[in-house]
């Protein structure tokens, strides 16, 4: 029996004065060590003026 698990994280920036966009990493897959299959995934980012850049197969020495 396999369990099925749907997740949606929101992150949201507020700050008291004008700033910048910046680059922001962020990782959808689970640690390589995880027998965890991913079915699918999906982004959104907004404001839509946005540069994707797809990054796969390194996980930044992070365990």
């Amino acid at each position: 029996m396999s369990i099925r698990v749907a997740l949606h994280h929101k992150t949201a920036y507020t700050y008291d004065r004008l700033v910048e966009l910046s680059p922001q990493i962020v990782r959808l897959r689970p640690a390589p060590h995880c027998r965890t299959p991913i079915v699918s995934y999906s982004l959104k980012i907004t404001p839509t003026n946005h540069f994707i850049n797809w990054q796969q197969g390194h996980d930044w020495g992070q365990a």
